[in-house]
């Protein structure tokens, strides 16, 4: 008589509905025809993902019969990163007018198309609008209309049924045939502004990041977790950074159940570390130029700044970050010979490759500040450290054949004016402790059932 494996039962379904959930995450619009298998996953476990995301996070599924959307709230939804084209380019302001054009026609066209008729429409509706656009005046106008139509073609919303939006980019005598789907066009915008909003209030609305109640703060902290790759300590408000020392391992367990991801708790902050085959939002590490120049420059960094002692960030030198980068993606970088001999890559020119792995670094939160003022954040370590040997060393100072810098931020940081940072091990030691005691504290408080913010009536303290 065959008998059943209950456990292999159960963890295949757990592992099948944390991959739903991963891949909403990544995709909030997810049709059936831009990611078949994602969205056959997702119809299979929608009544367990509604339920989940609504308690988890508050975010709101809706599954429908071609494609699912998961409305986000929070940091997801307060327009933190732009769209970008398949180049990497950041979608400029032009690109967004006409993608809200495009939406504003589709949402109630229901037949079939042609890039020149919906050029046409977008030029009514942007007159009736009092806005200055038309898709066939000059060829940078165009092209922004027809980035637009590629994003809907890329998440299913738009299908290119004879010729491609790139042909009517290159010539505009092309017309390729378009066939939108309207259910699908009227998801791509969630959260649609009011007529009294005005920008400032409408983006206030979208995110609130610090309530005031317990319950909606411990939800907000959660999405923090789960829509970050590292959160710190350092940059939370003294109400959140107190609902953090409470609440982590449970944050921690809710998203583990949700999504599949281990939790890294540390002093500094908190990282979720998803599985090896996890999608990441932000394409990061990624084979393509930009996200092998940054996995690149990340390890250098970490393997030539690093102090080696307890800190959140240490300054990044200007002339230690051009020096990498043009070692790592300039004219006569060795990587860029490999790239020329794959087809199908496209390869930025240095300057833009430059800004485009800062940036994408930076939006990770693993480069923080700005021109002038760059810090690399303690999390950058993870990725490995190793300093190229064809960016020559700008500064070496410390002992070990580490760049030292004065002004760390977190434990250790240097005395102003002096040559090395101050050495405090029973200072280092203390704080350890305290970490330790507060962890333990948290994991029994977690396994007890106790959130560990109330005190019982036995308590004195």
């Amino acid at each position: 008589m065959r008998t059943t494996d209950v456990y292999s039962e159960d963890a295949a379904l757990i592992g099948e509905r944390q991959a739903a959930a991963r891949a909403l995450m990544a995709h909030p619009l997810l049709t059936e025809r831009a990611r078949p298998t994602e969205f056959a996953l997702v119809r299979s476990h929608a009544e367990w993902l509604v339920q989940r995301f609504h308690r988890v996070l508050g975010y709101r599924l809706l599954v429908a019969e071609d494609h699912a959307r998961l409305v986000k709230r929070g940091p997801a939804a307060a327009v933190g990163a732009s769209f970008t084209r398949a180049t990497g380019v950041r979608f400029t302001p032009r690109t967004h007018t006409y993608l809200a054009l495009v939406l504003a026609v589709l949402v109630e066209r229901t037949g079939p198309t042609t890039a020149r008729e919906l050029a046409a429409l977008v030029r009514e509706a942007a007159y009736d609008a009092g806005i200055d656009a038309d898709p066939a005046r000059g060829l940078g106008e165009r092209r922004a209309y027809c980035a637009a139509l590629s994003h809907l073609v890329g998440l299913g919303a738009l299908t290119e049924t004879g010729g491609t939006v790139a042909d009517h980019a290159a010539d505009a005598e092309a017309d390729p045939q378009l066939l939108p789907h309207t259910q699908a066009v009227r998801s791509v915008a969630v959260h649609l502004p009011r007529a009294a909003d005005d920008p400032d209030t409408f983006l206030a609305s979208a995110s609130d990041p610090d309530p005031d109640g317990d319950q909606q703060g411990e939800t907000a902290l959660r999405r923090l977790l789960a829509e970050h790759a590292v959160v710190l300590r350092e940059d939370l408000s003294d109400r959140q950074r107190e609902r953090l020392a409470a609440h982590q391992w449970r944050a921690a367990a809710a998203l583990g159940n949700l999504l599949g991801c281990d939790a890294e708790v540390r002093a500094e902050g908190v990282a979720l570390i998803m599985p090896d085959e996890a999608e990441v939002p932000g394409g990061f590490p990624s084979d393509g130029p930009v996200g092998q120049v940054a996995l690149a420059l990340v390890r250098h960094l970490s393997g030539r700044l690093n102090p080696g002692r307890p800190a959140t960030s240490v300054p990044v030198p200007d002339r230690e970050l051009d020096t990498a980068l043009e070692a790592l993606c300039g004219a006569d970088a060795p990587a860029r010979a490999r790239w020329a001999r794959t087809a199908g890559i496209e390869i930025p020119d240095p300057d833009r490759l430059a800004g485009l792995a800062v940036e994408l670094l930076a939006g990770l939160g693993l480069l923080r500040g700005g021109p002038g003022r760059w810090r690399l954040s303690a999390a950058a370590a993870r990725y490995g450290t190793g300093a190229d040997d064809t960016a020559p060393r700008i500064q070496d100072n410390d002992e070990d054949s580490r760049t030292h810098l004065a002004g760390t931020s977190g434990a250790g940081s240097a005395v102003e004016g002096s040559p090395h940072p101050p050495v405090d091990p029973r200072g280092d030691l203390n704080r350890v402790a305290s970490v330790l005691q507060a962890v333990a504290n948290e994991k029994v408080s977690a396994t007890s059932g106790d959130p560990g913010d109330h005190r019982g009536p036995g308590d004195d303290g």
